[in-house]
């Protein structure tokens, strides 16, 4: 899924602010979905241009108007055809498996220090997502799985960077030639 269909979901559920959508994507949707900021305001643009979503303006007190955008008739039959059509292929993007694919190269400090951040990265969203499935009352069936989802696949991921961090280490030391320690 692409950052139309992100806005498209997002609007699904009702209208929003770009910095609204920007605030559910990071929320909701970050342990599974991603987008940059930058590109959530040109993509809205564009759905408006197409006739997916339509806006109108909300004046603030002392801060900008805000524009508030709509699903459209047509922008609800295309997002569902995009979820009928949509194969459910996982794409797994990581710079820490990267990072560590290559991890035979770098100092071990380096190894131990991205080990230790992503242990905490786990732990941080593991705690988040927990927080929204305990204190959200307002989730539809498939919020909740994808957020039991996200759980289970950080508490696994945890526990084998608990698990094998340190033998990983062990191990990379014990394969480098003395040259290269």
């Amino acid at each position: 899924m692409n950052t139309s269909h992100l806005c498209l979901g997002i609007l699904s559920l009702g209208d929003a602010s770009g910095y609204e959508i920007k605030k559910a994507i990071e929320q909701t949707f970050s342990h599974f979905q991603a987008t940059s900021y930058g590109s959530i305001y040109p993509t809205l643009a564009k759905l408006t241009e197409q006739g997916l979503v339509s806006f109108h303006e909300e004046v603030q007190e002392k801060r900008p108007t805000k524009k508030v955008f709509t699903l459209t008739k047509t922008g609800r039959a295309h997002f569902f055809q995009a979820l009928m059509t949509a194969e459910p292929a996982e794409q797994y993007r990581s710079d820490f498996l990267f990072l560590m694919m290559f991890a035979h190269l770098l100092p071990t400090e380096q190894i131990a220090a991205l080990l230790d951040k992503q242990t905490t990265h786990l732990q941080s969203e593991l705690t988040i997502l927990e927080k929204i499935s305990n204190e959200c009352q307002t989730l539809t069936p498939g919020m909740r799985f994808t957020l039991e989802y996200g759980i289970a696949a950080n508490r696994a991921l945890l526990r084998l960077m608990q698990n094998r961090s340190a033998s990983l280490l062990k191990e990379i030391d014990a394969a480098r030639s003395p040259k290269q320690s």
